[in-house]
Parts: structure tokens; sequence; C-alpha cells
């Protein structure tokens, strides 16, 4: 290999591997705490927006953690002390509502509302604090509430990514 071929080589590689620690530099570790309720009673684990939010934040290119179980009662300071134990520099917080209303045989109209917030765990303030919702009308019986629920997890990731982009881009 001729030596301009080689600086070439070497170049070519110098800018990937630029582009790769930028990328890894701007990835986020975020704990992911949920709770949900169907018709006013508390879900049972797997729930559906913990894996819509989870899945669209790792393709965003962050490092997410389930909280694992967590009832109503939990407090948010003790969610925060796990989170930076477990080294996730944030907290998202989701609170998941779902009424279902039965129509017919086999449709079922589902709407889901969620409250969500961003705390950053290291000087606990709240980055992002918003809510989404939305419903399978028109889709009842092709569109059950799980995948509802991963459709707003989706949603709330999409806002979660924008508000983890560095202040610079």
């Amino acid at each position: 290999m001729s030596r301009t071929a080689r600086i070439a080589l070497i170049g070519l590689l110098s800018v990937i591997l630029s582009a790769f620690a930028v990328g890894v530099l701007r990835a986020e570790t975020v704990m992911i705490a949920v709770r949900e309720t169907v018709d006013g009673t508390p879900s049972e684990p797997p729930l559906p927006t913990l894996e819509g939010v989870s899945s669209g934040l790792f393709e965003a290119g962050h490092i997410v953690f389930d909280a694992g179980k967590v009832d109503l009662a939990t407090r948010t300071a003790d969610l925060a002390e796990v989170a930076r134990e477990g080294k996730a520099g944030w907290l998202l917080q989701i609170t998941v509502s779902y009424t279902q209303t039965k129509l017919e045989k086999e449709a079922t109209r589902v709407a889901c509302s969620a409250t969500f917030f961003l705390l950053n765990t290291e000087n606990g303030s709240t980055s992002l604090s918003d809510e989404v919702s939305t419903t399978n009308a028109g889709r009842e019986k092709s569109t059950d509430r799980a995948a509802l629920g991963v459709e707003l997890g989706k949603l709330i990731s999409q806002k979660i990514a924008k508000a983890l982009l560095p202040a610079s881009m």
C-alpha cells in the first residue's frame, strides 16, 4: 500500500472513529419508572408503555433500564436515588391511565393518557414535563390496549429523545 493510500485510510478511520465517539458521548442513561392503571386497577407487567418508550429511546441511542414494578405510593425521591445508584443521569417517570369500553363481540375502545417528567438525578431538576394521550377509535378491532400502549410509549420516547439532545445541536 502506498504512503498516500495509508494516510487516506488513516484519515478515513479517524473520521469514522470520531463520529462514533461523538455518538457514544451523546448517549444518556435513563431509568424508566412506569405506573399503569386499567380502569383504575394497577396493571401487572409487562407494561406496554414501558416497552414502547424503552425501544424508542434505545433506537435513539440511549441506554435505558427499567425501575421494575413501581406502585402508586413510591416516592420520586426514592426512584431518583435508585437511578443514581444505577449510574443513570436521568429518571423518566410515567403515569398511564387506560379506560376500556366494550363495543361489540370483538371490539373494545381504548383511550389512554399519560403524564411524564424527566428528572436530572444529579441536581433534581425537571428537564421536561408533559402529557400525551391517544385512542384506538376507528381501530378497535385491530389495535388492542397493548398495541396502543406501545404507541403511547413511542410518542413519549420521541419527546424525551429531543429533550436529551445536547444544547449545541
